[in-house]
């Protein structure tokens, strides 16, 4: 059993459900408006995409990731 260490899942991925990171490209008044809307609701930009992406996508019964979810990257 060399170097082999049990897999041992961590509070987080216990309750998060798994998630990939991806690149959007924005233009600058999207980008401005994100980061704005953001401050004035007390969100990331993050969950705010995630939450548009949702209902584009019809899925207002999606799973709400917490909001500091993506705050550190």
């Amino acid at each position: 059993m060399d170097g082999w260490q049990p897999h041992v899942p961590s509070a987080v991925t216990a309750v998060i459900p798994r998630v990939e990171r991806t690149t959007i490209y924005l233009d600058v008044d999207q980008r401005r408006r994100l980061r704005s809307l953001a401050a004035s609701s007390d969100r990331s930009r993050d969950q705010l995409i995630r939450e548009a992406i949702d209902r584009y996508l019809g899925r207002s019964d999606a799973f709400r990731l917490p909001s500091w979810v993506g705050t550190w990257t």
